[in-house]
């Protein structure tokens, strides 16, 4: 710490000097002690977060559009971002740089992932990684057994883009991720659903799920034929802690207006931080 004082040349310079150490010297030496002892808090370091689009089965047309809303989005919150979709990015001497591994809308990633670098990934993983899935990043079709297991289900059928009721964990109200919401409340995307209910797997906290009776689960499609709706117990939101490593799925995702509300943009950025570890939920 540097201090200035500057002494007007009126003022008899001898007397100042006597008089000031008298004054100050005692707490100039205090405040000396407690300075030594106090430890500064050093920067927060930024989140590092690495995300992979890559597809090897429907291919969502706002890819590009996410991932960009994704780096503007993360840049106003002190996220590094970095994209690809080559998969070699994702050896595991790469992700070593890398807080969380965002999986945006990459299906049948064990198609578009050899096998040695997926034996990498969870790697990663299980020495304290994190991986998000973002709405279709998800969905594997039994392409990657280990990366099913970990998000603790797999695709099975998807609605139409329409405005359904979420329904708040009230374990978790007051949670960032939720970000602010309590209760229930209505959003409109894309509504996926799922081959199981994740509820009770272990390391499992599930944040939001939908009410099924607020729209219709199914939407009518040939691949759909004999799907049937998830019922009671609908996740669309979820963390996992699985030893060391961190796990998480939001439905939010399918294209940027899904994303670009206040809540959405909230939720995203906490998921991140959660994922990253860099924030503790209540």
């Amino acid at each position: 710490m540097l201090a200035m004082i500057r002494v007007m040349s009126s003022v008899n310079t001898r007397q100042f000097s006597s008089n000031l150490n008298h004054c100050l010297m005692p707490r100039l030496l205090l405040f000396i002690i407690l300075y030594s002892f106090t430890v500064l808090p050093s920067s927060a370091k930024n989140i590092e977060a690495l995300i992979y689009s890559a597809t090897a089965w429907y291919r969502h047309p706002e890819i590009p559009q996410i991932n960009g809303f994704l780096v503007r989005l993360c840049d106003k919150n002190n996220i590094n971002v970095s994209v690809t979709e080559n998969s070699n990015d994702l050896k595991l001497n790469n992700l070593k740089k890398f807080d969380v591994l965002i999986f945006n809308n990459s299906t049948n990633l064990g198609e578009s992932i050899p096998k040695n670098i997926q034996k990498e990934i969870i790697q990663w993983f299980n020495q304290g990684g994190g991986i998000m899935a973002m709405h279709a990043g998800i969905v594997q079709n039994g392409t990657w057994p280990e990366l099913i297991e970990i998000a603790g289900c797999d695709f099975d059928s998807d609605s139409d883009y329409v405005e359904a009721k979420f329904l708040v964990n009230p374990q978790f109200e007051g949670d960032p991720i939720l970000a602010g919401k309590k209760t229930q409340f209505s959003y409109t995307a894309d509504w996926l659903c799922f081959n199981r209910s994740v509820t009770g797997l272990p390391g499992v906290e599930v944040l939001l799920r939908l009410d099924e009776k607020s729209y219709v689960p199914v939407r009518n499609h040939p691949s759909y034929k004999g799907k049937k709706p998830m019922g009671k117990d609908h996740p669309i939101c979820w963390r996992r802690n699985l030893g060391k490593g961190r796990y998480l799925f939001t439905g939010l995702g399918h294209d940027v207006r899904s994303l670009n509300t206040d809540f959405a943009r909230n939720h995203i950025v906490a998921s991140i931080k959660w994922t990253a570890e860099k924030t503790k939920s209540k």
